[in-house]
């Protein structure tokens, strides 16, 4: 019998985190219409549950209200600075 790996599929939340630490910001919106997710705002919860701070910001657009969630990241970082 012949087994062959599947690729591991990414969770939400790892999708969720890799967009914010590239450093964008991402809307329930965004979210859905990029990823097809329409748990988005439990991922950001499960994300600050486990100790990643996100920040967010209400944006009015169009008479529309909506959250943009981003991480801040230090503007100057070298390897020796970043701790696991």
């Amino acid at each position: 019998m012949t087994s062959s790996k599947q690729p591991t599929k990414q969770t939400h939340s790892q999708i969720i985190l890799n967009h914010l630490l590239a450093g964008k910001r991402l809307s329930n919106m965004q979210a859905y219409d990029q990823y097809g997710m329409t748990c988005f705002l439990q991922r950001i919860s499960d994300l600050r549950a486990a100790g990643i701070v996100i920040q967010d910001e209400m944006i009015e657009k169009n008479g529309k209200r909506y959250k943009s969630y981003w991480i801040d990241q230090p503007a100057n970082t070298t390897d020796s600075e970043v701790t696991p």
